[in-house]
């Protein structure tokens, strides 16, 4: 009679197949003492009969209909019942070389062989158990396995702080923070050429926000993605828990996807100024972590860098001082009142508070929805009556932006009444009367008033 061979090893550490090469030769000497004939080798090596994953050489056997299989042992064939109900169907025997015949044909051996199936799968069931249970205890005791997150190294079985990995993911919360995008940060980092997270040799957004917002980086234990807890608390920490907190809620705001045409900006040329190499935005940068002679670590002040070439970085304070001095040295003139086009003051801030009240009341019908206050009907009506009034204050606010001049900067106290400005205002005033351009320096060299040009509009 006519017989098949099926040999498997769930784990091929050296990848060689040796295991089951030897698997193979048994059930060949077995063949011969039965006087069977191998007409077919079926091998799946280096795959699990436990995890559910296709088999290729035993789906082709069981189509190929043998009138007889040999295997090393029963659980090289199949560990889990549905399989063995299949090989059932075959209604043929099987012999093993380490656990006999089963005789699949007559009811008293296909009991006999559900019993080891159910046994063989219990036994795996209770083995992956018990390496869940490990992991997570090794997680909770801070022992770490497997690759380390970025921003850590291993020294043995402990992690501790990549220095240049856990600066750069400093340098990035602090300016997310600050509300600097991703995307600038992004770019920054290449032009750094910070090496990123994974084998790609760019940074992009959803990588850097995936980093920013691991828990792991405040010391939280991980496990198949869910918090389990504080580390001890010797653990190394990237940033602290509250730093963790505020980052996590920045950016998963829902807002900060959409555009947020309400918050008002914070610095004074960040996305005014222009870069003189290239005509690039100007954005503004958090200092960046540099080491001192002595081997400490020193923040350079936040300054001004292009957020194309970033091959033009000016320090903030100095631009703005200069810049704000020429302006209102100018506005002190008798003939101020010209430079100005009229407009409505009070307008960005009324459509300010509009936005920010419609926010609220567009948040709290979601509160409501999801305690069962109002049903999703209602929910609907409500929202598209207040995105559309939130809609007209986002333009109420595009347009009164430019014209956000208070008069006060007209009458002879320019001085006292710019330093009462808001951000806001200070920004109008400078779109509507000046353009400023920062043009290159070399490196390292003291600040030189020559190199940012305002040049008036009109």
């Amino acid at each position: 009679m006519d017989c098949v061979i099926y040999t498997r090893v769930s784990l091929d550490r050296t990848g060689e197949a040796l295991a089951v090469a030897r698997q193979e030769q048994e059930c060949r000497a077995l063949a011969e003492r039965l006087g069977l004939t191998v007409v077919h080798t079926y091998t799946d090596n280096d795959i699990s009969a436990t995890t559910g994953k296709v088999r290729p050489d035993f789906e082709a056997m069981l189509k190929a209909q043998p009138e007889a299989i040999i295997a090393w042992h029963q659980d090289r064939l199949l560990r889990l019942t549905k399989d063995l109900e299949r090989v059932i169907e075959l209604n043929v025997p099987v012999y093993t070389v380490t656990a006999g015949t089963l005789d699949l044909t007559t009811p008293a051996g296909r009991a006999v062989a559900r019993t080891v199936a159910a046994w063989s799968q219990y036994e795996g069931e209770q083995k992956a158990t018990r390496q869940v249970a490990a992991n997570v205890q090794r997680a909770v005791s801070g022992v770490h396995s497997g690759r380390m997150g970025y921003g850590y190294r291993r020294e043995g079985a402990a992690a501790v702080l990549h220095f240049d990995e856990a600066t750069t993911i400093r340098s990035a919360v602090a300016r997310v923070l600050d509300g600097e995008s991703l995307r600038a940060i992004c770019k920054d980092l290449d032009t750094q050429q910070a090496p990123t997270p994974g084998r790609g040799a760019r940074w992009n957004s959803t990588t850097l926000k995936q980093l920013l917002l691991r828990p792991s980086l405040a010391g939280l234990t991980i496990h198949r993605g869910q918090v389990l807890g504080h580390a001890h608390a010797d653990s190394p920490r990237v940033i602290d828990e509250d730093t963790h907190e505020r980052i996590k809620a920045l950016l998963t705001d829902p807002r900060r996807r959409s555009g947020n045409p309400g918050r008002a900006p914070k610095y004074l040329l960040s996305g005014i100024a222009r870069c003189g190499r290239c005509d690039g935005v100007m954005a503004r940068a958090i200092g960046r972590m540099t080491t001192t002679k002595t081997g400490g670590v020193k923040r350079q002040p936040p300054s001004y860098v292009c957020s194309e070439c970033y091959r033009v970085r000016r320090k903030q304070t100095d631009v703005d001082a200069l810049v704000e001095g020429i302006v209102v040295g100018r506005l002190q003139m008798p003939d101020a009142a010209q430079l100005f086009a009229t407009g409505d003051p009070a307008a960005l801030q009324e459509a300010r508070v509009t936005i920010e009240a419609l926010d609220a009341r567009l948040s709290n019908a979601a509160d409501m929805f999801a305690t069962g206050g109002i049903d999703g009907g209602q929910l609907t009506r409500i929202s598209e009556i207040l995105r559309a009034d939130r809609a007209q204050a986002a333009a109420a606010v595009e347009a009164a932006l430019p014209a956000a001049v208070p008069a006060e900067l007209m009458s002879g106290q320019a001085a006292e009444a710019w330093v009462a400005l808001s951000m806001d205002s200070k920004r109008a005033v400078l779109t509507s009367l000046v353009t400023v351009t920062i043009l290159p320096s070399g490196s390292g060299k003291a600040f030189n008033p020559d190199t940012v040009r305002v040049t008036w509009k009109g």
